[in-house]
C-alpha cells in the first residue's frame, strides 16, 4: 500500500529525478555567490589584518574549488562508458572529493601554524582610522 504506483504503463512520460541540468545551474548560482563574498572577505581581511577572515576567505576558496571541482566531475562522468572504462568516468566525482579533502587539511596546517606564530610574535596593530592615539583612562 505505501508504494508509489504506476501499473504496468511505467511513468507516463514524467520523472522523479532531478536533472544534470538543474544540479550544474544552481552550483554555478552558489560558486558566483562564493567568489563574490571572498573577493570582499579577503579585501577587507587585508585592510584590517584580521587572520579570522583570510582563514574564512581561505575556506571558502576551497568551497569554490570544491564546486568546480564537481561541475567539472558533472561534465565528465556524464560522458557514456567506453573501452576500459566500463564504469564510465563516475570516478571522477570521487577524486574531486578526495582533492578538496586534501586541500582543506593542507589549508588547515598552514592556518594553524600561522595562528601560533602570532600567539608568540603578535603581530604590531596600527589605527589607520583614527587621527589620535586613545587617551589613557582617568583614575
Amino acid at each position: 500500500m505505501g508504494g508509489h504506483d504506476h501499473g504496468t504503463g511505467g511513468h507516463a512520460g514524467h520523472d522523479h529525478g532531478v536533472s544534470a541540468d538543474a544540479d550544474k545551474r544552481w552550483l554555478s548560482i552558489a560558486l558566483a555567490l562564493l567568489v563574490a563574498f571572498m573577493v570582499i572577505e579577503v579585501t577587507i581581511g587585508v585592510i584590517a589584518s584580521s587572520l579570522a577572515l583570510i582563514t574564512d576567505a581561505a575556506h571558502m576558496l576551497t568551497d569554490a574549488a570544491a564546486i568546480v571541482l564537481a561541475l567539472i566531475a558533472i561534465r565528465i562522468s556524464a560522458r557514456p562508458a567506453r573501452g576500459g572504462y566500463t564504469w564510465g568516468l563516475k570516478r571522477v566525482e570521487i577524486l574531486s572529493a578526495q582533492a578538496n579533502g586534501i586541500t582543506l587539511l593542507l589549508l588547515a596546517a598552514f592556518f594553524v601554524y600561522e595562528g601560533v606564530a602570532r600567539l608568540i610574535t603578535p603581530p604590531r596593530w596600527t589605527a589607520r582610522w583614527c587621527s589620535s592615539p586613545p587617551s589613557p583612562a582617568a583614575p
